[in-house]
């Protein structure tokens, strides 16, 4: 037996991630509050008028203590969004680009820029609203490398970062 400690497969030594500004986790709540606005209007204020305008003498807990039930679980999803933020990042080292995330199911991804063939950015409606982008590097096969909820600035950064070094290191064919 060894007296090392275990390295953590998560975090290699000597790399710094960067975290996701704090928008984006502005933005993941937000979608949380508003899906459970959503699904107690469905099913909770909707139903419970409906039934009171049919048939006065039903009962409607049934359709309060699912809303409750699912707003229960809201509160504990917005607290894993902020574990989640924490783990999650990247980090642009001299040869590849390592994504991290993760909290139950933890992964780590390394992307060598002398594979990326293609480095998209794009950003959605709500995405623009919050001022945030989304950079994708695909290296031709299967599987990519994203990271979701960048400030623009820093995807830009970014984009141009992964273009001009997968040019540099581009791997002959």
């Amino acid at each position: 037996m060894s007296d090392t400690p275990p390295r953590d497969l998560f975090q290699p030594p000597g790399v710094a991630f960067t975290r996701l500004p704090r928008k984006a986790l502005t933005l993941w709540r937000l979608t949380l509050v508003l899906w459970t606005t959503l699904v107690a209007l469905l099913f909770g204020v909707i139903p419970t008028e409906l039934v009171q305008l049919l048939h006065a003498d039903l009962a409607v807990w049934p359709f309060w203590t699912l809303v409750t039930a699912f707003a229960g679980g809201a509160a504990v999803h917005w607290q894993r969004l902020g574990a989640r933020w924490q783990t999650t990042g990247y980090c642009l080292t001299e040869d590849e680009l390592l994504l991290r995330g993760g909290l139950l199911h933890q992964h780590l991804t390394a992307m060598s820029y002398g594979r990326i063939q293609t480095v998209e950015v794009w950003s959605g409606p709500v995405q623009r609203r919050f001022g945030l982008a989304t950079v994708h590097a695909s290296n031709g096969s299967y599987h990519g490398s994203t990271i979701k909820n960048l400030g623009t600035a820093e995807a830009e950064q970014i984009r141009d970062v992964l273009t001009r070094l997968a040019r540099q290191k581009q791997v002959a064919l």
